[in-house]
């Protein structure tokens, strides 16, 4: 045989290769992440709405994690990631009934099979179930999400409500007004095969 009859068959190997290597490559967040928290008060409630301005999502072996610190008692420690509501205050009380002092982050696991990833310039919307670990408690939970890949990055955004008592948490209270127990939780991040 020839050496150029060898080309084709070298190429499709070699691309065969190639999207193996991608189609196993594990994902890494990129960028700027964002997580807002809405608490409602409900009738004669007090609401609490928190921004918190970095996640971090990472992969090992096939499955995703998508992990919230929220050590945010000592502020001297630096954390980005501490969900602020813009009143001092307030936030060191939420940081208190989190538990944030022993319980450092909030972490949503799923296994990448469970995940529709979208091909080049295509977007999904879809649910999935993961589990979620929170002030020390792990429950399935399901989320709603769209991911749209443009190149070689993955664009998120997913939503999922939690009730507070299904993780210990008493219902935050607020000089003697509480806030609703369900959160309802929105992510954004940008995603990268690794």
């Amino acid at each position: 045989m020839r050496i150029h009859d060898c080309r084709p068959a070298s190429a499709a190997m070699l691309t065969a290769l190639s999207f193996t290597m991608v189609a196993s490559a594990e994902l890494r967040s990129i960028g700027t992440s964002e997580l807002d928290m809405h608490l409602p008060g409900g009738t004669a409630g007090v609401t609490v709405d928190g921004k918190s301005s970095e996640l971090v999502v990472s992969e090992s072996g096939g499955v995703v994690t998508v992990t919230a610190k929220l050590d945010c008692v000592e502020e001297q420690r630096g954390h980005l990631s501490c969900i602020k509501t813009g009143n001092g205050v307030r936030e060191k009380q939420l940081w208190k009934y989190l538990g944030a002092g022993k319980f450092h982050d909030a972490r949503l696991s799923i296994n990448r099979s469970q995940l529709r990833m979208p091909h080049e310039n295509e977007e999904v919307d879809d649910n999935a179930t993961g589990t979620f670990s929170l002030h020390g408690i792990q429950r399935p939970l399901e989320f709603r999400y769209t991911a749209e890949r443009t190149s070689t990055d993955i664009r998120v955004h997913g939503q999922f409500s939690v009730n507070l008592k299904d993780f210990n948490i008493k219902q935050p209270s607020y000089a003697g007004v509480q806030t609703g127990i369900r959160a309802e939780i929105k992510v954004h991040f940008t995603l990268r095969d690794s």
